[in-house]
């Protein structure tokens, strides 16, 4: 059995290293030019995703799905297309959505080869069961790990809507102000866009509008276009308000941004305490492994003056 375990890891890891080698001879300077734009704290794997291009390229899984399951994953992608849209922006969603498929196309391959690797050695050791379900395993990296890159999509979403949350009602605090001085919505608009941080999220996302509207575009368009961004109910009515005060006038303006802002001050409250409940979550583990080492610690000497009876 050892034998056999051996011989099919050792294959499936041959055919591993094959596509890896054809992948990374075949994609070598054909895509620089185009991951180049690419941020590489945070696309860490940059210069390893011309492999999943390739892959990408020569093997579209779409014309593999059967006609059944078509309409399902069809479905499945819309909603993945949707995440990276939210993410990199509507305009540049094509673009990433190849990026993070050739990502899961990386991941997955890696996931194979590294299980077939382990699975090898642990084989050729002589823990053949091990090394079996190491094998087994490299089957369900290969599909498990593209899967944890679609489902990793939700937790950037959240942080991104996380943030705006309790960016935001900083936002319309501003814009009361600036309106209640005598300023109009769309200059005090603009003054809050030009003062913002590039580096936050909102401050992009109202950089974005003023651009739309410096190169022509609506300002009630520019304006929803933001809303659909952001995907933040509160946003969508703030916006919704603002069109609606644009094109139709009205005396209750600041009353209505005043109500709004006290909606998303609570917005932001919840949204913290939800950040806190996570911190608080996450300090379990570590304060479960110190309070296990002080167990040992304390029960040690008692362990060891037993086993010297």
């Amino acid at each position: 059995m050892v034998v056999v375990i051996s011989a099919v890891s050792a294959a499936l890891l041959l055919v591993a290293v094959v596509l890896i080698l054809v992948a990374w001879r075949g994609s070598r300077g054909v895509f620089d030019e185009y991951l180049e734009p690419l941020d590489e704290k945070q696309f860490h794997i940059k210069k390893y995703l011309g492999i999943g291009l390739w892959f990408m390229q020569h093997f579209p899984v779409m014309r593999w799905v059967p006609a059944g399951f078509n309409h399902t994953v069809q479905r499945y992608e819309n909603n993945i297309r949707s995440k990276v849209a939210e993410l990199y922006s509507i305009r540049y969603q094509d673009y990433f959505m190849q990026i993070h498929i050739a990502t899961r196309w990386l991941m997955g391959l890696l996931g194979f080869f590294f299980l077939n690797l382990f699975a090898l050695v642990m084989a050729s050791g002589g823990d053949w069961q091990t090394g079996a379900v190491m094998t087994a395993g490299s089957f369900c990296a290969a599909v498990g790990l593209p899967l944890l890159q679609d489902k990793n999509l939700d937790s950037k979403v959240e942080d991104r809507r996380t943030k705006l949350r309790i960016e935001f009602p900083e936002f319309i605090n501003k814009l009361v102000l600036l309106v209640n001085a005598g300023m109009t919505i769309p200059r005090a608009w603009e003054k809050i866009a030009d003062e913002s941080n590039v580096d936050s999220i909102l401050g992009r996302e109202l950089q974005i509008c003023m651009a739309d509207i410096r190169s022509g575009k609506p300002i009630e368009i520019a304006y929803e276009e933001f809303g659909r961004r952001c995907r933040i109910k509160e946003i969508i009515k703030f916006v919704s308000v603002i069109i609606l005060n644009i094109r139709k006038g009205g005396n209750e303006l600041v009353l209505t941004l005043q109500a709004q802002s006290n909606e998303c001050w609570e917005m932001r409250k919840s949204a913290a305490r939800r950040l806190g409940e996570q911190a608080s979550s996450k300090m379990m583990l570590p304060m479960a492994i110190m309070m296990l080492g002080i167990m040992m610690i304390v029960a040690l000497p008692a362990i060891l003056s037993i086993m010297s009876m």
